[in-house]
């Protein structure tokens, strides 16, 4: 019988890695607290829910992929952070800095950004049904050809700050006279 690495269970392990993906420590534990820490057994698996520490640094962390599904992350600096693809379903973002963050066909199904900082953020092909936008600042966020006809909190003020095109989708009550309604939901 083959001798197994003691800790080959650990998820870090099957994280999809990339050289110089994070410069700094920090990003490193948020990412195994992220990760769900846990014994093979499931021992300890309340504290892989518990909360991040407030102001987490994961600027630039390219975390495509990564499962962050409810994941708590309230006012954490997720600058310039590479998050294509991640599941960020139900995610607590609020008061989150994700300037110039790539969210490129995230699932943000269901994710709070009250109040987060979303200035650049790429959206492009993210699924955003019943994101939580309250607050949020958009100004230049890239949301071209994206469906936000289920948004929650948007106003008319955030969508004339960001970069929309024909394609974009909005809530029925922020739909200029003669657009058609959605047909989404």
């Amino acid at each position: 019988m083959a001798r197994q690495h003691p800790q080959s269970w650990l998820p870090i392990q099957r994280f999809p890695w990339r050289a110089g993906s994070f410069a700094r420590p920090a990003a490193i534990c948020a990412v195994l607290a992220i990760l769900g820490w846990a014994m093979p057994d499931g021992r300890n698996l309340e504290a892989a829910s518990a909360p991040l520490s407030k102001r987490a640094i994961l600027a630039g962390a390219d975390l495509r992929g990564a499962e962050l599904q409810g994941v708590d992350l309230h006012h954490a600096n997720l600058q310039e952070a590479q998050l294509q693809g991640a599941n960020l379903q139900g995610a607590h973002l609020q008061g989150a800095d994700l300037q110039g963050a790539n969210l490129e066909k995230a699932q943000l199904q269901g994710a709070s950004l009250q109040g987060a900082n979303l200035q650049e953020a790429n959206f492009e092909g993210a699924d955003l049904r019943e994101t939580f936008f309250w607050q949020a600042n958009l100004q230049g966020a890239q949301l071209q050809g994206v469906d936000l006809s289920g948004a929650i909190g948007l106003w008319p003020q955030q969508i004339e700050s960001a970069v929309i095109d024909e394609k974009t989708r909005l809530p029925d009550y922020l739909r200029p006279p003669g657009r058609g309604r959605s047909t989404a939901r």
